[in-house]
């Protein structure tokens, strides 16, 4: 009967908004777990960076070794065109030929000794019998080269040098040509023994930088790649003293006497 009453009481509390008030003999009150405390957060690790798709952490060069990596040759140019060659230094061997007589002057030839023949090299040249001349009184070929001898005038001519090798390319009529092909370089005197009075040149020069001098004796030998070469002046019977030249990043001005 006592617990029956007890229940209404509660219950009648409660609807008037009191708090209910749990009678001595119900037990004690169970009081509410708190949440357990979460331990604290352990401070961040760095991460490692992340490679970008497609590349290797491991096996990349990094700081110094980076940096010291030669650049690659076949890599494209900023635009995305492949890369040029590297542009070959070249420079002007110019200067002035003095002869004793001074009139030689003009015939003078000046070339390098000891450079190539270039694949570009004109390889040919055209000596004509004219009027009683070989013209051109001076001809040059490189190494190698072909020069071809023509008469132009009205009766037979003969072609002959007594030099080097010697040659003889008998007799030539008029209209007609007779090739050769000189594969060594050297210096030939051109002689007619049908007109003894002619007389020419033919310089064979060992390269294909060479040139003829103007009739003040100066010459330019052009596009000369760098480097050192060895350098001859020659004019009809005279001599003079080989000089050597070094081709750098600018024309190089190189003169020469001659004399018998």
């Amino acid at each position: 009967m006592k617990r029956i009453v007890l229940v209404v009481a509660f219950s009648l509390a409660a609807c008037e908004g009191e708090p209910p008030k749990v009678p001595v003999s119900a037990g004690p009150a169970v009081a509410a777990e708190a949440p357990a405390a979460s331990p604290p957060p352990e401070p961040a690790t760095p991460s490692a960076p992340v490679a970008a798709a497609g590349t290797c952490c491991n096996c990349c060069p990094t700081g110094d070794a980076a940096a010291a990596a030669p650049p690659d040759a076949s890599a494209t140019a900023p635009d995305g065109s492949a890369p040029g060659p590297t542009a070959v230094l070249k420079a002007n061997v110019t200067g002035t030929v003095t002869t004793t007589p001074a009139a030689q002057a003009a015939n003078a030839v000046v070339y390098l000794a000891d450079a190539p023949v270039e694949p570009t090299a004109k390889m040919s040249a055209t000596v004509d019998n004219r009027q009683m001349t070989f013209a051109p009184y001076i001809a040059v070929v490189p190494v190698g080269g072909r020069v071809t001898f023509h008469n132009s005038d009205p009766f037979p001519h003969n072609v002959f040098s007594p030099d080097n090798e010697k040659w003889n390319l008998g007799t030539i009529v008029q209209g007609a040509a007779v090739a050769r092909t000189f594969k060594k370089a050297g210096s030939y005197t051109l002689l007619c023994n049908l007109h003894p009075g002619m007389i020419g040149y033919l310089v064979v020069s060992p390269s294909s930088y060479y040139a003829k001098a103007d009739a003040k004796g100066r010459y330019t030998i052009k596009d000369v790649p760098a480097g050192t070469y060895n350098v001859v002046a020659w004019a009809p019977r005279l001599q003079g003293t080989p000089q050597a030249v070094t081709v750098k990043d600018g024309d190089v001005k190189l003169d020469f006497e001659l004399h018998r």
